[in-house]
């Protein structure tokens, strides 16, 4: 039967009010950024108009001023108002020329011989200076005076060592070659500054023949500053371009790559982009609008001014609005949930935190956190009942193996009597001489030290992917791969033994004067067991019989004899793998036991073993191989070598001593196998 569709108070309640609140606030939203973005592009246009007149005007008043001071001064030549020949009141009178007309930097004469030449100059200061060059004083080396503006001079000095001859400049050449005003083209002054010049050649009154050129210069300098002034949005820039449609002057001080590539894509197009027509153009991934403006000016030279607006101008301004509207709504929506949130909070939460609970318990989850109460009566006692029941699993979870229970829950089959043959690997663990370390120690102060010490045990091995099976007094009982499936058990038990043993190795280096210092033995083995619920229908446990157990189980108290902290099975060393250093101890049966087992040492992990103790380690393994072959004098010298390469060998000790035993008194047949009588 198909099981209803079934909605919860709670979240309808939430659902229902934030969709309207976040309904509303989307709308407006959206309004609200259609209205921005309407208003931006309106802006940005106006400033793009703006822009482009305000080029236009500045740009025609500095290129205007310079075709008309050359005509005006060579209509005065010819008309013999102007005597060029005196070349002092030329000089103060193209120095006043300069002065009145800010915009200008160079105003200058020469003759058509280009053997004399008379200008004045506007330095960066702002100081006015004359300038003259005559073959005739110092062989063309220009002399230059301050003239302040009250008319006095200071004292002439040379301009620099190079001759100034005006025939060889190409304002010059250009300004010869034909009726001005006539405009040369941009090149680099004297003074390392690029700008343009304008000249007007003339004929002295009742000659047919030129008798000299006069010329204004203009820097750009001013012009990029100006041009850097005209903001068309945050990132949009304004340039001037030549009749060819190359760039002259950018904006100054500002990275105008983007732009100036933006105008590179359009020339593509014609140069046919207008204000109300825009060029859309993509560099990278931007987008740009590019228009093309001719600006009118006298004389021979074509200008045009190139606005350039980058289109996130346009869109930044009603994405953030969009993005202010959008948080409002979102606070707004947040509002909502926290008042629809209140009222279902009262009602929903009690009964979802005890189903929450009641599950937990399901899976042996026993949390300690009291149920919630609330104002309903019957969900009030309802927690109260859940209370005491937790608190009777928690009490009975004391005597379980919590842990192993959860798995078997997890698998949602109840438990029953019966058993798997499974290969495992078997740890056990004893604390060293407890019980002489137990005789000087309160009992209550005995417990919670040997708790702690369970617990740093116990939490390596379920770390690692084991089951604890049990505690034995002070011992540890464990196994990897049951009841889930552990692939690399062996190997996961090895690291688990290293890790207990390292930690309790820092907790002695931290433990406090008078405070007991346990030193841990382990035992590992592996193979097939059988495991699984063992006992009567009435009363079982999850657990493991077999021989392996009963090995494992010696193997830790073996331990001692050896002198060793971990000892496992070599069964246990080759399933490992790599990774691990071990050292071949012996091979024993241990009591109970007649087949030889092969007994290894974990040392630690590759890498971590130091080079003295792997030396060790190597003899001692040379003297093994001599013992199990029955060359007891060999074995002897060669235990005894190992044993004073490491000192508290005392498995080094052990088998020297053995081995002078046997060289005395040989067996007849050798097996190499040392038999336990002990446990």
């Amino acid at each position: 039967m198909r099981r209803p569709l079934l909605i919860r108070l709670r979240p309808t309640l939430l659902a229902t009010i934030v969709s309207l609140v976040l309904l509303t606030a989307l709308t407006i939203g959206g309004v609200a950024g259609f209205l921005i973005l309407s208003v931006t592009r309106t802006m940005i246009d106006q400033a793009r108009i703006d822009a482009v007149s305000a080029a236009r005007e500045r740009t025609r008043e500095l290129f205007g001023a310079p075709p008309r001071i050359v005509a005006e001064l060579a209509a005065a030549a010819h008309r013999g108002a102007l005597n060029v020949n005196n070349r002092e009141r030329l000089a103060a009178l193209l120095a006043e020329v300069l002065r009145v007309t800010p915009r200008l930097n160079f105003v200058g004469y020469g003759n058509v011989d280009g053997d004399w030449y008379v200008g004045a100059e506007r330095k960066d200061n702002g100081d006015i200076t004359e300038y003259a060059a005559d073959p005739n004083v110092d062989n063309s080396i220009p002399i230059e005076s301050i003239v302040a503006a009250d008319g006095t001079r200071s004292p002439p000095k040379p301009a620099g060592k190079a001759p100034y001859l005006p025939n060889t400049r190409p304002w010059f050449k250009v300004g010869i070659a034909g009726p001005g005003p006539v405009w040369s083209p941009f090149y680099q002054f004297t003074n390392g500054v690029t700008g343009i010049s304008t000249m007007a050649r003339f004929a002295a009154e009742g000659s047919d023949t030129t008798t000299g050129v006069f010329h204004a210069d203009l820097q750009l300098t001013g012009i990029s500053e100006f041009l850097a002034s005209l903001r068309v949005g945050k990132r949009g820039a304004v340039f001037l371009l030549d009749h060819n449609g190359n760039r002259i002057v950018e904006p100054a001080n500002r990275d105008t790559g983007k732009a100036a590539k933006a105008i590179e894509r359009a020339k593509e197009k014609g140069r046919t982009a207008t204000l109300d027509a825009p060029a859309r153009v993509l560099v990278g991934n931007r987008a740009y609008e590019v228009i093309f403006a001719p600006v009118p000016t006298e004389g021979n030279i074509a200008l045009s001014i190139a606005v350039v607006v980058d289109i996130r101008d346009v869109t930044d301004g009603a994405y953030l609005h969009m993005a202010i509207a959008s948080v409002i709504g979102l606070v707004t929506v947040l509002i909502a949930v926290l008042c629809a949130r209140s009222l279902s909070f009262r009602i929903a939460r009690p009964i979802g935190a005890i189903a929450a609970d009641l599950a937990k318990v399901g899976a042996f989850e026993i949390s300690r956190e009291p149920a919630p109460r609330s104002f309903v009566r019957e969900v009030s006692e309802l927690g109260a009942s859940v209370d005491r029941m937790k608190a009777s699993l928690r009490s009975f979870g004391h005597y379980v193996p919590t842990d192993l229970v959860r798995r078997l829950l997890a698998r949602g089959e109840e438990a029953e009597l019966g058993g798997e043959i499974r290969r495992l690997t078997i740890y056990f663990s004893d604390i060293a001489n407890f019980t002489t370390i137990s005789e000087g120690i309160d009992p209550d102060h005995l417990v919670d030290a040997v708790g702690a010490y369970l617990e740093l045990m116990t939490g390596t091995i379920t770390r690692h992917g084991g089951t604890v099976d049990k505690f034995i007094g002070d011992g540890i009982m464990a196994f990897f791969n049951a009841p889930e499936d552990l692939p690399d058990h062996p190997r996961q038990a090895c690291l688990a033994a290293l890790e207990g043993q390292r930690l309790l190795a820092e907790r002695a280096v931290a433990t406090r004067p008078g405070e007991p210092v346990f030193h841990t033995r382990i035992g590992l083995g592996v193979g097939d067991v059988l495991v699984g619920n063992i006992g009567t229908p009435d009363r079982f446990a999850y657990t493991l019989l077999g021989d392996i157990v009963n090995l494992a189980s010696r193997l830790e108290g073996l331990n001692k004899l050896y002198g060793t902290a971990i000892m496992a099975t070599d069964l246990v060393m080759e399933a490992a793998g790599s990774g691990f250093e071990w050292r071949r101890l012996d091979r024993v049966a241990v009591k109970g036991r007649t087949q030889g087992t092969m007994v290894c040492e974990l040392m630690g992990l590759q890498g971590e073993v130091g080079a003295e103790l792997l030396d060790a380690r190597d003899v001692y393994e040379q003297a093994l191989e001599a013992y199990f072959a029955g060359d007891f004098d060999t074995a002897a010298d060669l235990f005894h070598k190992a044993a004073r390469l490491r000192t508290d060998d005392r498995g080094a000790r052990t088998m020297y001593e053995r081995s002078l035993m046997l060289a005395e008194e040989r067996p007849l047949n050798w097996t190499g196998i040392h038999i336990m009588e002990v446990k």
